[in-house]
């Protein structure tokens, strides 16, 4: 079994890896404030429910997100890793996801006139969309990143743009939604939402607008194009014979289905606990703060230790956000304490998921990059993602699941998961200090 080191990072001047740091810095911050204040779990959720949408529907808002970020990737990797520049890539689509989203707010406005049906259908089609060409762009975006960020930088590069992103957004982004959702809002429905979704049009301009100037350095070690089915049919041999590629994916597979609870927190708050639509804007808030705080020990915890270490620290964390939403309505009722208290319960939850929702990004994205093969990144990379957009499809039983057993029965659900997600990160291993990632097997 053959040792090496990794290749070193691409030679750039000490401006330039700064300049591309900046940018790439300005891009997470546009788009973690962006999509706070349109947040599916907590803002899109509210919006579909005021159009009459079902309980599944609600659970299908974060999987579509989810599985468009990531199924698309196995279709476009092929044809990326024989490209010697992504970057253009990355821009055209960018483009197309703009158009999309605008087009979105103008649904969003049109719900005002719109039978409710066809409002929602429109709406929840072009948010389909728009994560769906987002999918295609995220797996150049993440080459890019790993051919101009240095290795050893990464998670601090990550960390970074979740910490500013995370503070700006629960600065703006909770303010913004608390009062436009609020009773005392100077704009109704559904011009409240259209106006969320406008900003965050604006933010997601300015996020693909910088990432957009990164200078690009050629591609170092171009491969064969490789067609979506090629890449199917190699997928078997890869998780067999690469053992952290394979409790990786698992990993992630068990992670995003404890989140089977996560889009009806905010249902089950408002129309099981009677708190007002506005509290929204309060764990939008918390959830953003969390995760901006959370990366000042995230982004630090991945350079220093690896993000086996990172993995394993906010797979436990993901376990308290189920069984907070379980236990804590419970002891607030059974100690008779008002609705601050009960608002404060349940900002914990939400502060627990914020929290691991970053830490979690930050160590699957620098760990998939580092287990992957220089050469043949974007297909390891975008074979990865495609199996955990399938995946994406598994909280959609939340909605189900809420009408079989109810709230709490789905949020022991969630806690399961998570729990099995914990007990499956102990299986990795710390790649930077381990054999050739080509080359390990069971």
């Amino acid at each position: 079994m053959a040792y090496h080191e990794r290749s070193p990072d691409p030679p750039a001047s000490l401006a330039v890896t700064r300049r591309n740091y900046r940018f790439g810095v300005i891009n997470g911050v546009s788009f973690t404030i962006g999509e706070s204040i349109t947040s599916p779990g907590l803002v899109l959720s509210l919006l579909v429910r005021q159009l009459g949408g079902p309980l599944i529907l609600i659970g299908m808002l974060p999987a579509i997100q989810t599985m468009g970020y990531l199924m698309p990737q196995l279709l476009v990797s092929g044809r990326l890793q024989a490209l010697r520049f992504r970057l253009p890539f990355y821009r055209r689509i960018g483009l197309v996801r703009l158009g999309v989203q605008a087009l979105l707010v103008v649904a969003i406005f049109g719900a005002a006139v719109l039978p409710p049906p066809i409002a929602l259908a429109l709406i929840v089609g072009l948010y389909t969309l728009f994560n769906f060409a987002g999918g295609m762009t995220t797996l150049a975006f993440q080459d890019v990143v790993a051919k101009v960020i240095p290795l050893t930088v990464r998670g601090r590069f990550f960390g970074t743009r979740q910490l500013v992103g995370g503070l700006l957004a629960f600065a703006l982004g909770g303010t913004l939604v608390r009062w436009l959702l609020s009773t005392d809002s100077p704009v109704g429905f559904p011009g409240n939402f259209g106006t969320l979704a406008f900003l965050s049009l604006v933010c997601f301009s300015i996020g693909i607008g910088s990432f957009s100037l990164v200078k690009e350095p050629p591609q170092p070690a171009l491969a064969r194009p490789q067609r979506m089915i090629d890449g199917l049919r190699r997928a078997p041999e890869l998780l067999r014979t690469n053992r952290n590629y394979r409790w990786f994916i698992i990993t992630r597979l068990l992670g995003r289905t404890g989140q089977i609870a996560e889009p009806f927190y905010i249902i089950y708050a408002t129309e099981t606990l009677g708190l007002p639509q506005s509290v929204a804007g309060v764990f939008v808030a918390i959830w953003a703060l969390a995760g901006a705080l959370s990366n000042l020990g995230w982004g630090r915890l991945s350079d220093r230790h690896g993000n086996r270490a990172l993995l394993l620290l906010t797979s436990s964390t993901a376990v308290l956000g189920p069984l907070l939403m379980l236990a804590g309505p419970a002891a607030v009722h059974a100690a008779s304490l008002g609705e601050t208290a009960l608002v404060a319960m349940l900002g914990l939850a939400f502060l627990a998921v914020g929290a691991a929702a970053d830490g979690t990004m930050i160590a699957s994205m620098t760990y998939l990059l580092e287990i992957a093969p220089e050469d043949e990144r974007p297909t390891y990379v975008g074979l990865a993602n495609t199996i955990l957009g399938v995946g994406a499809l598994l909280p959609v039983l939340g909605g189900w699941l809420v009408l079989q057993i109810g709230y709490q029965g789905t949020f022991m659900v969630g806690a399961c998961f998570a729990l099995l997600a914990l007990a499956s990160s102990r299986r990795l291993v710390e790649v930077r200090r381990q054999p050739a990632t080509r080359q390990r097997t069971a």
